[in-house]
């Protein structure tokens, strides 16, 4: 059972290759809002750093892999660790991931004021991600695509990312996270799932947390996130995948890799056309011959970034 006198939730939160200081700050965050923390990661160089680092916290659990089995694998080893202490809610987070304070508090105080109906309904309360991505006309539509309708203090989406996300416990159980598409789309996968059981997803629209989506630099004018070319292949593949399957509307599959193609050009240059557009090509192809998994082909390490 949960401990007494706190709130039912227990943390997972997945790492790979993190700063440990950075780590340590998203630990401290956490830790006490929540019932305890899994820390899982995911074949770090430094894992066995990380462990020592955190020995100094008791209500912290750490669970190393030997070999990076992706984003799904990671988070269904952490929700199964979780669940031996009985928790109503998983709460799901990446390593850079900070929870401002109260926030957890905040959001299952907004849920609990929700009718009864719908919050039987719902699978996942999700915060809000702050900064959100740059504003273009493309960005807003793929936005606007993805919710669906308003409830209060939350908007019901389509999907969220995995970062800061509540899920129902008992969900997690029946409903195990896609291991085979390794990153990428993981999160929008399982929202879909679980939008075929017939639950809803749900996004506060105030209480948030500082999650960049994507990655950064300086040297670069650019209005939306940007990805290498390993993690483009995969949101093509894997994207790919699930509009084959309907759980990914065709108008929100091409608005993303328009969005992430583009961002990968104006990072590395007009030069750089050819190679996303085959990058490109190659997760189109994997994803529509279901080719899955962990997949290194060596012209997805070509590139400035």
């Amino acid at each position: 059972m949960s401990r007494p006198g706190r709130n039912g939730v227990r943390g997972v939160v997945v790492s790979w290759n993190p700063q440990p200081d950075g780590l340590i700050e998203v630990v401290r965050a956490l830790r006490d809002q929540v019932d305890g923390v899994v820390i899982v990661d995911n074949g770090s160089g430094n894992r066995h750093d990380i462990e020592a680092r955190l020995r100094d916290y008791a209500d912290v659990d750490f669970v190393g892999l030997d070999e990076n089995r992706g984003i799904g694998a990671a988070l269904n080893v952490g929700a199964d660790v979780a669940l031996r202490e009985g928790p109503e809610w998983i709460l799901t987070l990446d390593q850079d991931t900070l929870v401002h304070e109260g926030a957890v508090a905040g959001i299952l105080h907004d849920w609990s004021g929700l009718d009864q109906r719908v919050r039987e309904r719902c699978g996942i309360v999700a915060l809000r991600p702050h900064p959100q991505p740059g504003s273009i006309w493309l960005t807003r539509y793929v936005e606007g695509l993805q919710v669906i309708g308003d409830r209060g203090a939350f908007v019901e989406r389509r999907g969220v990312i995995t970062s800061g996300n509540l899920v129902r416990a008992d969900l997690v159980r029946r409903l195990p996270f896609n291991e085979a598409m390794f990153i990428d789309q993981v999160d929008f996968e399982f929202c879909s799932s679980l939008r075929r059981l017939g639950y809803i997803v749900l996004q506060q629209k105030k209480i948030s947390m500082d999650h960049v989506l994507g990655e950064r630099f300086d040297d670069v004018e650019r209005v939306h996130p940007y990805e290498n070319a390993q993690r483009l292949y995969y949101i093509v593949r894997n994207s790919t995948y699930m509009v084959l399957r309907r759980r990914l509307i065709v108008r929100i599959y091409v608005a993303q890799v328009v969005v992430f193609c583009g961002a990968y050009v104006s990072v590395n240059g007009v030069g750089s056309v050819p190679h996303c557009l085959a990058v490109a090509l190659r997760g189109f192809v994997d994803g529509l011959f279901n080719r899955l998994g962990r997949r290194e082909y060596p012209f997805l390490q070509r590139g400035r970034r």
